[in-house]
């Protein structure tokens, strides 16, 4: 069992030093790897910690355009880790933007400049004080769902990331508005999202599934062990992810 590419990796792009390798340094450990792909994926502009500044989105591509030339023997993709802005499914990318990006990654982050005071409040403040009363936590958790389910309807994205991190859902939902758009779901090594009991649940549905390391540094790259573990926990059909041979 042989985990082919990698689509979930950050660079120096991604701000504040939350990516520690530069686009080359990560090829170059890929490649290293025996890696046959790789999606440098930072994360999208509305991170207010961590996104990619928006002058150098165009820059960043451009760098991957020379590497393709300079390591032809890797594929070498450049996307975008993008983040959900409301609970209207809103993300911080366009159409526009598509043209520029060969893969668009999308999943919830804290952190993210929200689209309003009241979506940064529902996302934060109410998920919080839903800890402490089940009738909030259960309504939470239907407006979260509903905020990734619209994201998975109104934008084309190709895998969903991390989903279950971050805040609570419900994973047989997200998983069956997944399988109406065709968007793969990561098993995330780093966030332990989706886990073996979440697999289980979105397996219910015709979804796929990809591996991702998450890797903010290069020497991360490649490391699926956690996520591995959860799949064979899990023991659904290899061939569902798409990046195992």
């Amino acid at each position: 069992m042989k985990v082919k590419f990698d689509y979930h990796v950050h660079s120096i792009y991604s701000k504040n030093k939350h990516g520690k390798s530069t686009i080359e340094e990560n090829v170059q450990k890929a490649i290293e790897l025996g890696l046959e792909e790789i999606a440098i994926t930072d994360h999208g502009p509305k991170h207010i910690l961590y996104g990619i500044k928006n002058k150098n989105i165009v820059k960043a591509k451009n760098e991957v355009i020379q590497l393709r030339k300079k390591y032809p023997n890797i594929k070498i993709l450049y996307g975008i880790e993008a983040n959900i802005l409301n609970f209207q499914g809103d993300i911080d990318i366009n159409e526009e933007d598509l043209e520029i990006y060969d893969i668009v990654l999308c999943g919830y982050h804290l952190g993210v400049l929200y689209s309003s005071f009241k979506d940064f409040w529902g996302f934060i403040f109410l998920n919080y004080f839903s800890k402490f009363s089940k009738k909030l936590k259960e309504k939470q958790i239907e407006r979260n769902t509903n905020a990734v389910v619209n994201a998975l309807n109104k934008n084309k994205i190709y895998i969903l990331t991390h989903p279950g991190d971050k805040i609570l859902v419900d994973i047989d939902k997200i998983a069956f508005a997944a399988q109406e758009n065709n968007t793969i779901l990561e098993i995330n090594s780093h966030h332990n999202h989706l886990n073996a009991e979440e697999i289980k649940i979105a397996s219910k549905y015709d979804v796929k599934f990809a591996i991702g390391s998450d890797s903010h540094i290069k020497d991360n790259i490649g490391s699926f062990e956690n996520a591995l573990r959860e799949v064979k926990k899990a023991g659904i059909d290899i061939r569902r992810i798409v990046n195992i041979a």
